[in-house]
């Protein structure tokens, strides 16, 4: 199945307000602990080595992750078509979004570094389906909706399928055509059908049966073969929990991953999944690595545009703002930009076998730790400008977010935590010692230090994963 844009059981209560988005706890919630053995404990000692405290910005190198390209098939040239249906309300405020996102200065912040150019739509690229969808369908049915809809889109007599789920059934008259996809000069498909579901429709999670909007899904993207041609299309739910901008939010995080991310069951990916040395993200995330994922926990990633493209929008993760030590999240917030690095040179190479979730073994960056043996390394505080002292925290989840919102709950094991060091600023660097005085069922644990503890329930505070392999 495509990937789902989550809310998470720990955030259906911020759905209520313009915010919504992924939430966990606050910081120091409950003890987290890293560990390491000795050769690796001994690295960290020099880690200060690194750089020098001063008046550079940022004072360190950043260890930041990388979305991975994979094969960089991204759309270049995106049209938007807007799909809904009768008794939506909004349709209009729909359209208006898919009609200028395109041509808006946060279009280009989160996309264009990929290599996704403006995108286009407009009254011809809007498309009000005349039978509406039955109460309730699956995520399967909702595929092979789209699929026949496609098929009439290409089809010498267009057309488009009646309102029934699968096959589309009889609902009393056919449809208007959706437009047939854009191709580009080598036959690639650039449209994205973004479709937005009424609250009077619910789709269901073919694994469990139950709705999306109930299990705290609020959107998601996807794609399929139509006549041989892989075409993207994005999925808005209007869960009965949701405002307005909270919609507009999931719709706009769903359009920036389906033009740089197409085509998610395919062999040809954009980006998506951090890059292999921090595979800490991925645990500590749920594996929610495409680029508006990366953002969708930190309650500052949720703002309303102004001008003439006045909607709530939610920032994506930026490549080249993390790697320069600046707000990984853009368009970036007005500011100076804080955080905390780890320094590599007191990493070791670390192998975390991943049966326990499915996946194969992978080898990353992290710490080796043994029961009953504390580790200590160091972290460094880091700034773009210069700004006022913060405090950090650490989180240490009784499991592995992985599981916190999906699948069958997967222990962390247990460690105590302390840091020297609770408040710095940019130069300043904390020693973090760990105990695990458990290990993880799965042979590993996830821990973050963290720091700017959010406002409202649903959000993580902003977070730096490490991983740590019990020996």
């Amino acid at each position: 199945m495509s990937r789902l844009r989550l809310l998470s059981s720990f955030a259906l209560v911020a759905a209520t307000t313009a915010l919504a988005a992924c939430g966990s706890s606050t910081s120091g919630a409950d003890s987290r602990s890293l560990g390491t053995d000795a050769a690796a404990g001994d690295d960290a000692s020099d880690a200060g080595a690194e750089a020098s405290p001063g008046s550079t910005y940022p004072a360190f190198p950043v260890d930041a992750p990388q979305i991975q390209a994979n094969q960089k098939t991204v759309l270049a040239s995106p049209v938007v078509v807007t799909v809904t249906w009768p008794g939506d309300a909004n349709a209009s405020t729909w359209e208006g979004l898919g009609d200028g996102i395109g041509a808006s200065s946060y279009w280009s912040a989160t996309t264009a570094e990929y290599g996704v150019g403006p995108a286009t739509s407009g009254p011809s690229n809007h498309v009000r389906v005349a039978q509406p969808l039955p109460s309730s369908l699956s995520y399967t049915d909702l595929q092979n909706y789209v699929i026949s809809a496609l098929s009439a889109a290409t089809s010498a007599d267009g057309g488009a399928p009646e309102a029934g789920a699968g096959d589309a059934g009889d609902a009393g008259g056919p449809n208007p055509a959706w437009p047939a996809p854009t191709l580009d000069s080598k036959g690639h498909s650039q449209t994205i059908y973004s479709l937005f579901i009424a609250s009077s429709t619910t789709v269901t999670d073919p694994g469990s049966g139950q709705s999306f909007c109930t299990e705290g899904g609020l959107g998601y993207h996807d794609d399929v073969v139509v006549g041989g041609v892989d075409v993207t299309y994005a999925v808005t739910l209007e869960c009965p929990s949701l405002n307005t901008p909270a919609i507009e939010e999931t719709a706009v995080h769903e359009t920036v991953e389906a033009a740089t991310n197409p085509y998610p069951e395919s062999n040809s990916l954009g980006y998506v999944g951090f890059d292999p040395d921090h595979l800490a993200w991925d645990l500590y995330t749920g594996f929610n690595d495409e680029l508006a994922d990366a953002c969708q926990n930190w309650q500052d990633a949720y703002y309303q545009e102004s001008g003439a493209f006045p909607y709530w929008v939610q920032r994506s993760w930026s490549n080249a703002a993390a790697k320069a030590g600046h707000d990984p999240c853009v368009p970036a917030a007005a500011g100076v930009y804080h955080g905390m690095t780890l320094f590599p040179s007191a990493e070791s190479t670390v192998k975390v076998d991943l049966s326990a979730i499915g996946a194969p073994s992978a080898t990353t960056q992290g710490f080796k730790v043994t029961v009953g043996k504390p580790l200590t390394f160091q972290v460094g505080f880091f700034s773009d400008a210069s700004t006022a002292p913060w405090t950090i925290g650490y989180d240490f989840p009784a499991q592995t977010l992985l599981f916190g919102t999906t699948g069958s709950p997967l222990g962390n094991g247990k460690a105590t935590v302390s840091i020297d060091k609770k408040t710095g600023q940019n130069g300043d660097e904390a020693n973090v010692t760990v105990t695990v005085t458990q290990k993880g069922p799965g042979g590993f644990h996830v821990m973050a230090i963290t720091w700017d503890p959010p406002t409202q329930m649903g959000f993580l505070p902003h977070y730096l994963p490490i991983v740590l392999v019990d020996q």
